[in-house]
């Protein structure tokens, strides 16, 4: 009896020893597994690094280029645009109203020389502002318009040369399976998952940086930041030099002479459309007058008639 409680004693000695050395061989196979898992994920991050930094110059070259162009067709722009900004404010508007939604006249007739120097400040320099703003902001448009052109070029190129190498392709399609077919009871389940999420997290991490360095290389291209900067600058100072030189020669009595001859050139317009009015009102009189009559004739004919 002694003998078998011993035998027995011994036997679950010897099994929980056995279990804790397969626990610990199991553990060690798992640790060297997830060390593989590690070194992979290592060598796969050097492959991007090498294959990012590669592109960054290039990119950054092909932004430039843009950048320029677009600075050089805007600044062939320019010329044109200071001048007609110039040639509208010396001159009468006709159209300042509806372009500007600001009225001056018929109320400006009785304006004094402090009243049209302080409309000048009050609303015409901000329309002249609106000017400016109105041609940058169409300048920006072309600019990322043709800027986003090229950065949809090198976004393919991160898709075609990048995201769609076999050994990237089959990696995807892998672990996309696996995620909806993974079974706790696979044996390599605890490794799997950690290569499913360090794969995860490492494709998400590259897109991130892909992205966030094609819109730090658009926002930050000096060429076209320091042409917007330096048009600002000069049109502000031009403003100054402009009121200065509009109030100094009253250019007002411009505006106001050139508004009478405006009127003037208008009016016969207005005479032939009131005449042609009033020549179609008169026919269209003439045609019913003479319709009530032939109306009355026909009746009195068919009343004198034999019955």
């Amino acid at each position: 009896m002694v003998t078998l409680m011993n035998t027995l004693k011994l036997l679950r000695i010897f099994l929980g020893r056995y279990a804790d050395v397969r626990v610990a061989n199991e553990n060690a196979l798992l640790r060297n597994k997830l060390s593989k898992v590690n070194v992979d994920e290592g060598a796969k991050e050097t492959l991007w690094k090498i294959w990012f930094n590669g592109r960054k110059k290039p990119i950054e070259k092909d932004v430039e280029n843009v950048a320029y162009e677009c600075s050089q067709k805007c600044e062939s722009d320019w010329d044109e645009f200071m001048k007609s900004v110039e040639q509208k404010w010396m001159h009468f508007n006709p159209d300042m109203e509806k372009e500007y939604k600001c009225s001056v006249y018929p109320q400006a007739l009785k304006w004094g020389v402090t009243k049209w120097i302080a409309w000048f400040h009050e609303t015409a320099l901000t329309c002249l502002k609106q000017d400016f703003k109105n041609w940058i902001t169409k300048c920006g448009k072309e600019y990322h318009q043709t800027m986003r052109q090229k950065l949809n070029v090198w976004h393919k190129k991160y898709l075609d040369e990048w995201c769609k190498q076999d050994w990237k392709v089959r990696e995807d399609r892998y672990f996309k399976n696996w995620i909806k077919m993974g079974l706790r009871g696979d044996p390599d389940y605890w490794v799997k998952l950690s290569q499913c999420n360090r794969w995860a997290a490492r494709v998400k991490k590259e897109h991130k940086e892909w992205t966030d360095n094609l819109k730090a290389i658009e926002n930050n291209c000096n060429d076209w930041v320091n042409w917007k900067k330096e048009k600002m600058e000069f049109y502000k100072q031009w403003l100054q030099a402009f009121t200065k030189q509009w109030i100094t020669e009253e250019q007002w009595k411009t505006w106001t002479e050139e508004r009478k001859q405006y009127i003037l050139t208008k009016k016969p317009d207005t005479q032939k459309s009131a005449t042609k009015k009033t020549a179609t009102k008169k026919t269209t009189t003439k045609k019913t007058t003479t319709k009530k009559a032939a109306e009355k004739k026909t009746a009195t004919k068919k009343a004198a008639a034999p019955k």
